[in-house]
């Protein structure tokens, strides 16, 4: 099965190539210097057998694991094309003259096969990634250089080639090349449409979470008592006792009653502790339900969305086999910390039509505390126009941080801004279903939200636990020193853990640890405990990667005790 991938150019000198990114990257450079070096003699050889590509963004195709084939393009941000190096301004100029002065031009180059995949469609499959690339990115035109053995396929998807120009490097001879991008698409017409740039999914297109405890026990509460349920991030204390009461209480009519409709009393709640209007705020059974609900309504086939990688997974879910979106990922690095570098994100959200941001991230752990700030540059037309309309925060982890400044209030200020809020994490309501979202545009969406959307028992015991914010900031105290102490464990057994400010720690396996991810955590399954495989929640993550939820000091200790010994085989 083939893949489609795009990524920006990895950064950090000390990019582990065992990561599924470096992986890549390495694959790149040695098929760069396997046909550039070897086999056209563009470039000297080497001992290392590796030739850097100088491209900022990369279109790659996999089988597998397996690199077949990549493309690279320039972004008209950088300080000099390719271009320019071999056939000078002049060229640039008589190119750059048919867009005008607005020209938004990307350079498209690099285009390299492996010799087994040449005659099947890759080089032209690649092309079209990066026509669709650059059309995501608002491009008014391509600019490319073409050696002349492979100027009929870029001659057949539209390109004009400047036959009267030409340099030769190596063995052979390059052409200057351009195009405009909406000729160029409707050159391509219905083939384009069926490009998609994120990884091909399997079959069963659901979105992977944690849980798989359930399989074990089933609705055997016996039986479930004796696990650790570390893979997913429910909270380890249960709800304040006043939730326990008034639904113990009345526990028999709120089973036999049909709740309020629309969830007033709920929305009033809510309203009344967040210092928010009633009119902008929408419930719904669970953060989920929301996204469901929602962004089908808000986006589109044709939406630019940019996401963070890693990030909460259900995203990516929603807008690749939901709505069909344009994604484009904006990477992570554990050589940052996962830390977001803010004005490279700023730029390229500016030229999206919507952003998706999960604060703080899950699985990194990692909180933004200058994104109200980073909101309003997005969103600013004060030098030039931004395309961004819409920017979805998600706060769910955001009650475990001290002094944290919500982005509630900021709805009010900003029409394409819309927080979201789950109840179950921090409020020890998982099971229960419940959480909100703050919008201008709830007035119109409010619609979508289909009636008893949350049960009764949610809606009276999410009432009484916003009644007690006291209780649950003790728990979260409780949580920062039971991680801290867990984490040190992880780390003297020889895990690299990265700083959380929630109720988990991403961390990365031993490297003496020969197993893989999923096959260390069938492992741990063995023994009752139950962690998360971290791999498929970012393309920056590779099999090395698990994320442990934070539970009580004794399910810490049995935790810590299962990983000791497996950890003694090695």
């Amino acid at each position: 099965m083939q893949m489609l991938w795009h990524f920006s150019r990895p950064t950090g000198d000390s990019l582990d190539d065992s990561s599924k990114l470096g992986g890549i990257w390495n694959q790149v450079k040695k098929l760069r210097y396997d046909v550039f070096a070897q086999e056209l003699q563009q470039y000297p050889e080497n001992d290392q057998g590796l030739l850097d590509d100088p491209g900022e963004h990369f279109i790659v195709i996999l089988e597998g694991n397996e690199l077949v084939g990549y493309i690279s393009l320039n972004s008209p941000t950088i300080e000099e094309y390719r271009l320019t190096k071999y056939f000078g301004n002049e060229i640039l100029s008589l190119i750059t003259a048919e867009y005008g002065a607005e020209q938004n031009l990307y350079e498209v180059r690099g285009l390299t096969v492996t010799p087994s995949h040449r005659g099947r469609g890759t080089a032209r499959q690649l092309m079209l990634g990066a026509l669709k690339y650059t059309l995501q990115n608002g491009a008014d035109g391509i600019i490319a250089m073409g050696h002349d053995r492979v100027l009929p396929m870029y001659e057949s998807i539209g390109m004009r080639v400047f036959h009267n120009h030409s340099t030769t490097a190596g063995n052979i001879v390059f052409y200057p090349m351009t195009a405009s991008v909406a000729k160029l698409c409707q050159s391509v017409g219905e083939e384009l449409n069926q490009v998609d740039l994120t990884e091909q999914q399997a079959q069963d297109e659901s979105c992977y979470h944690g849980g798989a405890s359930w399989d074990e026990s089933g609705f055997d509460f016996i039986r479930r008592n004796q696990l650790i349920v570390a893979d997913v991030l429910d909270s380890p204390f249960p709800p304040c006792p006043e939730v326990m009461d008034v639904i113990s209480r009345n526990l028999i009519s709120s089973c036999q009653e049909s709740p309020p409709t629309l969830c007033d009393p709920l929305i009033d709640k809510i309203a009344q502790v967040r210092q928010l209007a009633k009119q902008s705020i929408l419930v719904s059974s669970g953060s989920s339900s929301l996204m469901f609900s929602l962004m089908p309504r808000l986006l589109t086939e044709q939406s630019r969305v940019l996401v963070l990688s890693p990030m909460y997974g259900e995203y990516l879910h929603i807008l690749t086999h939901i709505i069909g979106c344009h994604i484009t990922h904006f990477s992570l690095y554990p050589e940052d910390g996962f830390a977001i570098q803010v004005d490279d994100f700023i730029d390229l959200a500016r030229r999206h039509d919507a952003v998706i941001i999960v604060n703080p991230n899950s699985p990194t752990g990692v909180y933004n505390d200058k994104l109200s700030s980073a909101i309003d540059r997005i969103l600013s037309n004060k030098f030039s126009k931004t395309q961004c309309k819409m920017i979805w925060v998600d706060e769910t982890y955001i009650e475990y941080v001290e002094g944290a400044e919500s982005l509630e209030g900021l709805t009010s200020v900003y029409d394409e801004l819309i927080v979201c809020k789950s109840m179950s994490k921090c409020y020890a309501l998982s099971g229960l279903r419940v959480a909100y979202a703050v919008t201008k545009k709830a007035p119109q969406l409010r619609r979508y939200i289909p009636p008893w959307a949350v049960s009764l028992p949610a809606q009276i015991g999410a009432v009484a636990a916003l009644s007690n914010p006291e209780y649950y900031h003790k728990q979260y105290l409780t949580v920062h020193s039971n991680r801290e102490l867990l984490n040190q464990e992880l780390i003297e057994l020889g895990f690299t853990t990265y700083p959380s400010v929630a109720n988990y720690i991403l961390a990365q396996l031993p490297p003496a640890v020969t197993h893989s991810s999923q096959q260390f955590i069938a492992l741990c399954r063995e023994q009752d405990v139950f962690i998360r495989d971290a791999e498929n929640m970012g393309i920056t993550l590779d099999s090395s990667y698990v994320r442990f939820a934070v539970r009580s000091i004794e399910e810490n200790v049995r935790i810590i005790d299962c990983l000791t010994k497996l950890l003694t085989a090695y």
